[in-house]
């Protein structure tokens, strides 16, 4: 069934950019879960586009995962699961996310 409401889209594309980062982090549904103070099924859910996450969900997988939050909400050219996902972002996204972690480096300094 296409995904035609706003609110799906967005929750398929969160979902579908968490499973894709936990587990490039090599973490466990479980482990993710344990590290926020989350049920497992909770995290299975909201890779599955069947739950929401909180704005507060969000910082805390983002802290977990050590990814900005805006990463859980970019577009990604291939669907996990493939064979030719290697876990990039496009070039320009990845110029931008470059950008920002020199700016941090900057004001950490």
């Amino acid at each position: 069934m296409p995904l035609t409401n706003r609110t799906d889209i967005l929750k398929a594309r969160f979902g579908d950019n968490l499973r894709i980062i936990r587990t490039k982090s090599k973490l466990s549904q479980l482990k993710l879960a344990m590290r926020i103070g989350l049920s497992h099924n909770f995290i299975n859910d909201i890779e599955r586009g069947r739950k929401s996450a909180s704005f507060g969900t969000i910082a805390a997988l983002s802290e977990a995962l050590k990814v900005d939050a805006c990463q859980f909400f970019m577009p990604i050219e291939d669907k996990p699961g493939e064979d030719n996902y290697d876990g990039r972002y496009p070039d320009h996204i990845e110029g931008l996310l470059k950008a920002v972690e020199d700016i941090k480096d900057h004001y950490n300094q």
